[in-house]
């Protein structure tokens, strides 16, 4: 008899699923406020007319130093707008995988169904743990705004490269996603 997965809710944006008894898949869902979502939707349909205007007058017949600087311009601005597209795109439909199974854990941050995945022996993680922010820091509060993909409070090293996981999660969430993870990766270690 197949046992049936149990997809269980830790917090308002972690799921936990336990297909069989040597796996552990958790998801955390990346969904802001609607009113967030908004901003950024609107913060993208302005930079997209930004460039629109760079654009156009990058095509105008006009001098060349004028030229040169509508290009460059041009440039810049597609490099933001990729940034701002993903982050919008990452807030509507992202999430952040990790399936940890016998001697294997898997971490992709999934946009839909794309995105890399990262594989980890078990074998290999150490130190995990929380990571410790001074809420002072202004970068700290930058890395916890919703118009930036970042913000991770889980992390571990694999050899002497530090891997984390587990964005913009509160202190709490943070603590049962660290319990999870390190009971998953205590039981399923070879």
């Amino acid at each position: 008899m197949k046992q049936q997965a149990r997809r269980q809710q830790i917090s308002e944006r972690i799921w936990v699923e336990k297909p069989n008894a040597s796996e552990v898949h958790i998801e955390i869902d990346q969904k802001i406020p609607r009113w967030q979502e908004s901003l950024l939707l609107a913060w993208l349909i302005a930079w997209a007319f930004c460039g629109g205007v760079f654009v156009y007058y990058a095509l105008q017949p006009v001098p060349w130093s004028d030229r040169i600087f509508f290009i460059i311009s041009s440039s810049l601005w597609l490099y933001f707008f990729v940034r701002i597209t993903k982050v919008f795109l990452w807030r509507r439909m992202g999430k952040e995988k990790i399936h940890i199974k016998t001697g294997e854990m898997t971490i992709q941050n999934a946009i839909g169904r794309w995105g890399r995945v990262e594989q980890f022996k078990l074998s290999t993680v150490q130190k995990l743990g929380i990571i410790k922010q001074d809420p002072g820091n202004f970068f700290v509060f930058l890395d916890n705004s919703f118009w930036i993909i970042g913000g991770e409070k889980v992390g571990f090293l694999k050899g002497s490269t530090p891997h984390r996981v587990g964005k913009q999660l509160s202190v709490r969430e943070a603590e049962t996603l660290l319990r999870i993870m390190d009971s998953a990766i205590k039981a399923f270690s070879k």
